[in-house]
């Protein structure tokens, strides 16, 4: 089968749209918190469970965008979801942005990359964030938008079609 066959209900229950977005928005703030940040980055173990967080939270969400399985949900919604995520994760790249450090981790460095600060090193990782963010989400939704366009196009032929063979019947 599958791998969504094999996941079962427990898959199919954490890849619906409302319960994949939720765990994936507090999955993303949560790591972000500066005790949770700092904490990875000082321990090689913690560092490697939360990179596999992201990457099991980041399956989790996207897996309702690109796979169409039986019951998945309708290109329209996927928009709203995409969109939805999109804006409700952006406020983290805009705090990173505008903020003062919030990770002690990087303000007890001796040596700094590029003789940047720690406020101007978190700043230009906020810009990255939400630069990368905005480029993902764009693109998804471009996609959806594209693909919603072709299905009310099929679904309009099918239609016509439709109409155009009934009205032979009648004569």
């Amino acid at each position: 089968g599958t791998l969504a066959d094999r996941g079962g209900r427990v898959f199919a229950t954490l890849t619906r749209p409302e319960v994949a977005l939720p765990v994936w928005l507090v999955g993303w703030y949560v790591i972000h918190l500066g005790a949770v940040y700092d904490a990875a980055v000082r321990n090689p173990v913690l560092l490697a469970l939360e990179h596999g967080v992201l990457i099991a939270i980041g399956l989790l969400f996207w897996w309702p965008v690109l796979c169409d399985v039986p019951r998945s949900a309708a290109t329209l919604v996927r928009l709203g979801y995409v969109f939805t995520a999109f804006v409700l994760s952006a406020f983290l790249g805009l705090a990173l942005t505008f903020s003062p450090p919030i990770y002690d981790f990087y303000e007890s460095l001796d040596e700094r990359l590029w003789g940047i600060s720690a406020e101007q090193d978190q700043n230009l990782g906020g810009i990255l964030m939400s630069t990368e963010q905005a480029v993902v989400f764009f693109a998804a939704i471009v996609w959806l938008l594209v693909r919603l366009l072709r299905e009310e196009s099929e679904a309009e032929a099918r239609l016509a079609e439709e109409q155009r063979a009934a009205g032979l019947r009648e004569h």
